[in-house]
């Protein structure tokens, strides 16, 4: 894995997993595998390795998402993430 997202919302813990979901599967090519813990019932970590960061930030920032996001009460942190040790 070399993202790390934590993101936090308004709208239900399904709503945003679904939303999620429909992404990732759509930018299937962007990304080899993700995974998503339940940090609270409005609060998720993703993780995720990306291989096309490019396509992956045009869904993320693409108008239809960003309203959702802001219709949803979604806010990101990002992180980029590198294998310990040799």
């Amino acid at each position: 894995m070399n993202v790390c997202m934590r993101a936090t919302f308004t709208c239900s813990w399904d709503n945003m997993i679904a939303k999620l979901e429909a992404n990732m599967a759509s930018a299937s090519d962007a990304h080899k595998g993700w995974t998503v813990p339940k940090e609270s019932e409005n609060g998720i970590i993703f993780m995720a390795n990306i291989i096309d960061f490019e396509a992956l930030g045009g869904l993320m920032m693409n108008e239809d998402q960003l309203q959702w996001d802001k219709d949803n009460g979604v806010e990101y942190a990002a992180y980029t993430m590198q294998p310990m040790g040799g």
